[in-house]
């Protein structure tokens, strides 16, 4: 299951970052997924602080 968000994002950001998957033959959801997913990944711990204070 997929969940769809508007974010709002300055216009160089987002052709900078339209530009990056183009380059790395993405498309802008998948790039935007990706970083998503890994800034997640490295901020695990946050999650883990809290779970852990219940």
């Amino acid at each position: 299951m997929t969940k769809r968000v508007n974010i709002e994002i300055s216009e160089e950001t987002h052709t900078k970052a339209k530009v990056i998957a183009v380059l790395k033959n993405m498309t802008l959801n998948e790039y935007f997924d990706k970083a998503i997913r890994e800034a997640l990944e490295k901020d695990q711990g946050i999650l883990s602080k809290i779970k852990s204070m219940k």
